[in-house]
């Protein structure tokens, strides 16, 4: 066995994992798009691209698209100004404070998603809701926080905020780790102000972090947002919270409708792949430019 196959055997069992959990749905996904099937009977037959065209005429399916892009942007914040600041001041504070801290600000991550959810709905709740009583005290009148549709976005994406925060957080606080700390303090003995060596030593630091996890937000903010949904909204009121995650769902296993359910996540999947195709060509550049 040669050198430059002597590896594959030690990469058949994750092959083998991504043919039949990530490929092997994804093929399933693009035949089905272009079939009529209500997921009971058999599908009645090729109907060729007529999924997608309905699609594309379906005003709610198009809105939820938007509504994506409008979660995107309201997490994008969350998902790299705010943690790298936690990020960073954790760095410059290293102990056990530290590690304390980021155990902490880690916990919505590793508790359930619906739990979570449920604990909202009981916070929020517009008549006893703590949210509310607190407001009461200095009397601001109550919020039909999830039943507004002028706050049911928000609240949805603020609540999710918390997961990115601290996902994202350490993320950066494993790329600030590869930072030699003598060079911080080779800059503060030379005079360098903070703001100094965060713009010259931090930021390049973590630039391409930075990068990667904005793309990622662009493409998961949806992903992210849907287990608050299901639970909180089901996409209400009147369709002010709805996704195109949560449209696919609604679509395959509300409506039956298997082909337009399998159709938009084509469209999703073929997004990220130009997503993908946009950080590659930045990768191709940065490199050409070094």
């Amino acid at each position: 066995m040669s050198a430059r196959t002597r590896g594959w055997p030690y990469l058949t069992p994750l092959l083998l994992v991504l043919a039949v959990w990530v490929y092997g749905p994804a093929v399933a996904s693009v035949v089905l798009s272009f079939l009529d099937w209500n997921l009971t009977t058999p599908p009645a037959g090729f109907v060729g691209g007529n999924n997608y065209v309905d699609l594309l005429r379906h005003p709610e399916f198009i809105r939820s698209v938007w509504q994506t892009v409008l979660y995107a942007l309201l997490l994008l914040p969350f998902s790299t100004v705010v943690p790298l600041l936690l990020a960073v001041m954790l760095w410059l504070r290293p102990g056990r404070a530290a590690d304390a801290y980021r155990a902490i600000l880690f916990l919505p991550v590793v508790l359930a998603p619906v739990a979570i959810a449920l604990s909202w709905r009981f916070l929020l709740n517009p008549l006893q809701g703590l949210v509310n009583e607190l407001l009461g005290v200095v009397g601001v009148p109550a919020i039909n926080w999830l039943g507004d549709p002028s706050t049911a976005l928000p609240v949805i994406a603020v609540i999710t905020a918390a997961k990115v925060v601290a996902f994202n957080m350490l993320l950066y606080g494993a790329s600030l780790a590869a930072i030699d700390r003598r060079v911080v303090e080779a800059a503060r003995l030379a005079g360098a102000t903070g703001g100094e060596v965060a713009r010259f030593v931090v930021l390049p630091h973590v630039a391409r972090t930075t990068v990667v996890l904005a793309l990622l937000n662009l493409v998961l903010a949806g992903q992210w947002t849907f287990a608050n949904i299901s639970v909180l909204t089901q996409g209400n009121p009147d369709g002010t919270t709805d996704s195109v995650y949560y449209r696919i769902y609604t679509l395959g296993f509300s409506f039956f409708d298997v082909g337009g359910a399998s159709a938009a996540a084509v469209m999703v999947l073929v997004a990220f792949a130009v997503v993908a195709g946009v950080w590659h060509l930045i990768r191709r550049r940065s490199a050409r430019a070094a």
